[in-house]
């Protein structure tokens, strides 16, 4: 079975990373895409290059001159473009 970029919406199959093992970031990552936590997380979850900024990436430059086939994220990366919008039920009081 192909592996899709778990950002609901997406489903591309190219460029895809997988979940980072620091608690802290990957806590970040599930929030950007709307995840509340690990348990709605499937198993090999990914997110593809498409939601991060291009500062995101360690080795854009090679990439973009052909120097590296694959780019490589940043270990403090977050996604945060072309993510879902998040609907917060508003707050009673």
């Amino acid at each position: 079975m192909v592996k899709r970029c778990s950002v609901v919406g997406c489903g591309s199959s190219v460029g895809l990373h997988s979940f980072p093992l620091d608690f802290e970031i990957r806590r970040q990552w599930l929030r950007a895409i709307g995840v509340q936590d690990n348990s709605q997380l499937p198993p090999g979850a990914v997110v593809c290059n498409q939601h991060f900024t291009r500062d995101s990436f360690a080795n854009m430059m090679e990439f973009e001159l052909g120097y590296s086939a694959r780019l490589r994220l940043k270990r403090e990366a977050v996604p945060t473009v072309a993510l879902p919008r998040i609907r917060c039920s508003p707050r009673l009081f």
